[in-house]
């Protein structure tokens, strides 16, 4: 018998060895949830009632040439009105056994509570990101081709075209175009940024670690959550828009809420939002085609 056929070897020894499990865990990654601080809130007209909110429009006036002893001309104005839905009610639940709770290592009551948080702010932000749709300006750029200087530039150009303001405006991109606009020379040579000491296409702000930079003045956003559609090629739904384009009310904020269930031995714990949007303005937003 060969020595080797005696040995101990970690099969045999196997009920000796233990396996070890990390104190951590790895949680699944989350996408960027940028859109709700960036569109127009109406949260408060509904906090407490109602399932509809009424904009009213207000029209502008113009002017008529007054002529001596004729009495002025006075204008008919008839207004029409936006409205937003509050039709939404999204919810996020599970249920944690007793005998889990006892017999693990984790926390898994506060674990999943997070990603019930997440999933709730999640569908908020997909539905806010789903209003492009409604947009009325033509589509700038090509689907499949990264998004070039030109390209921002007439983007830019169509809600300038719109009066809208310059305040408040916001890109939000897949983050696929992220290396594709740090290519672009307008953004990122000193020559054109007028600082050879440190160029750089923007400073990243602290209200948002996905606020990527600023692009002729505007912030510029990435998420995952950009709109896309499968094909050949994938097409991506990224956006300029002014705050006053898209518009969410949340009714209910996120909220969670718990109850032992005796009939199973456990807790369920539900995560749970409604809300209503709604594109205020079309033509203060325009997609921009990657």
């Amino acid at each position: 018998m060969a020595w080797a056929d005696t040995a101990v070897t970690v099969s045999t020894a196997d009920k000796f060895i233990p396996d070890v499990w990390s104190m951590e865990v790895l949680r699944a990654t989350e996408d960027a949830l940028v859109m709700a601080p960036l569109v127009k809130r109406y949260d408060s007209l509904v906090a407490e009632r109602g399932d509809t909110i009424h904009i009213p429009n207000l029209s502008n006036l113009h002017t008529h040439d007054k002529t001596a002893t004729a009495e002025v001309e006075l204008q008919s104005i008839t207004e029409t009105e936006k409205t937003i839905e509050i039709n939404t009610h999204k919810e996020a639940s599970f249920l944690v056994e007793d005998i889990v709770k006892v017999q693990s290592n984790y926390d898994l009551m506060a674990e999943y509570t997070n990603k019930a948080g997440y999933a709730i702010a999640d569908a908020v932000d997909t539905s806010v990101l789903g209003l492009y749709t409604g947009f009325t300006n033509t589509d700038v750029g090509t689907y499949g081709t990264d998004v070039t200087n030109p390209v921002i530039l007439a983007a830019i150009e169509a809600i300038d075209i719109a009066n809208a303001p310059l305040e408040d405006r916001a890109f939000v991109f897949h983050p696929k175009q992220k290396t594709a606009i740090a290519k672009i020379d307008q953004f990122v040579r000193a020559d054109y940024l007028g600082n050879y000491q440190s160029a750089k296409p923007a400073a990243v702000g602290a209200q948002s670690r996905y606020l990527w930079g600023e692009l002729w003045g505007i912030p510029a956003y990435y998420t995952n959550k950009v709109p896309t559609t499968a094909g050949t090629p994938t097409q991506y739904h990224n956006i300029l828009f002014h705050k006053e384009a898209m518009a969410l009310a949340l009714q209910q904020k996120p909220r969670v809420q718990s109850e032992y269930m005796l009939n199973y031995l456990g807790t369920l714990v539900v995560c749970d939002v409604i809300y209503g949007v709604k594109v205020l303005r079309t033509d203060f937003g325009i997609e921009i085609r990657s």
